[in-house]
């Protein structure tokens, strides 16, 4: 009876010895779930959805990508916030979206920093002021001052109300004394579209989609917001040589679990992507190609980060009288 009742206690003593160890051996034991809260076609998108392919080989497990489009990025927060801390849904976002949600929103149904940590970034990428060439500009200067001796008529496109891209716009609208109208839509792709089409008259949005119509000459660049100018457009002078660097833009990409997953699964998580990210392959064909910079940081440097970028998105908002309806 007492080697029965060794034997019966050998695994459990095993397990809080090494629990951790064990944990991270047994992680993922079945699929895993990506909630993201971008329509598929965008950056955040192409990124994710290259990351979860090349987990998904690593790992011998399903890995699909949920695109939960909503309330710019709230809907696929809440969905990843209600799920179990145990490392099989992850949400995958911007340092924007998730910073600037609890300033904007009232009774927001999750709190960012309380209930996400993030986990590891991926890839930053800055963003570049737009106009469509039916607007006859081509420079900062020449749009700041039409819209300021048209107060009302200009109007601009966005990924939605309180995204990065509406954000930064009221921001140049705010500084420069504007009044602009704003043109929400559900993503990128929607919005490159409407600009084209002169629906829209500018709009503030990823590098990555400004590219090929800015060589081909049917968008105008009128200004990159990086501190030196994108690789990919060498053309397009900073706005802070135009004078106008009075904010950075752009999106840290990273993936956040929630408060409570194991640290074995977060240490997994955070390794197995890093490997990914840093591998030649994925440096040329997913980060640089989409027009984006490498950004190795992850556990309590990530967090500090994250840490950083949420008081200062704090300081930019106050003043801007964004609200989501």
């Amino acid at each position: 009876m007492r080697i029965l009742a060794l034997l019966a206690a050998f695994p459990i003593a095993t397990a809080l010895l090494f629990p951790a160890t064990v944990l991270a051996q047994a992680y993922p034991s079945k699929p895993v779930r990506v909630l993201i809260g971008q329509p598929p076609g965008g950056v955040q998108d192409t990124v994710a959805r290259a990351m979860v392919q090349e987990l998904a080989k690593l790992w011998g497990q399903a890995v699909t990508l949920d695109n939960r489009v909503g309330g710019t990025g709230v809907v696929a927060a809440l969905a990843a916030a209600r799920a179990a801390p145990d490392g099989y849904t992850l949400f995958f976002s911007t340092a924007t979206n998730m910073n600037t949600a609890q300033f904007l929103q009232k009774d927001l149904p999750y709190h960012p920093e309380k209930d996400f940590v993030p986990v590891v970034a991926l890839a930053q990428g800055h963003t570049m002021l737009l106009a469509g060439n039916h607007v006859g500009v081509n420079t900062t200067r020449e749009l700041i001052e039409r819209a300021r001796a048209n107060p009302g008529k200009l109007n601009y496109g966005s990924f939605g109300i309180a995204s990065s891209s509406h954000f930064d716009a009221e921001a140049l609208a705010k500084e420069n004394g504007l009044k602009v109208v704003h043109v929400p839509y559900k993503g990128a792709l929607d919005v490159m579209t409407a600009l084209l089409g002169g629906h829209v008259d500018f709009a503030i949005t990823a590098l990555v989609a400004a590219i090929p119509l800015v060589n081909a000459g049917k968008l105008k660049g009128l200004g990159y917001i990086g501190d030196t100018r994108a690789a990919a457009l060498p053309q397009v002078p900073t706005l802070r040589e135009q004078g106008y660097g009075f904010f950075e833009s752009g999106g840290m990409f990273a993936f956040y679990v929630q408060t409570g997953t194991p640290v074995a699964v977060m240490d997994k998580i955070a390794a197995d992507t890093s490997k990914i990210r840093a591998s030649p392959a994925f440096q040329k064909d997913v980060i640089t190609s989409n027009g984006m910079e490498d950004l190795p940081l992850q556990g309590a440097a990530l967090v500090r980060r994250f840490q950083q970028s949420r008081e200062d998105f704090a300081n930019r908002i106050r003043g801007l009288d964004l609200q989501l309806k």
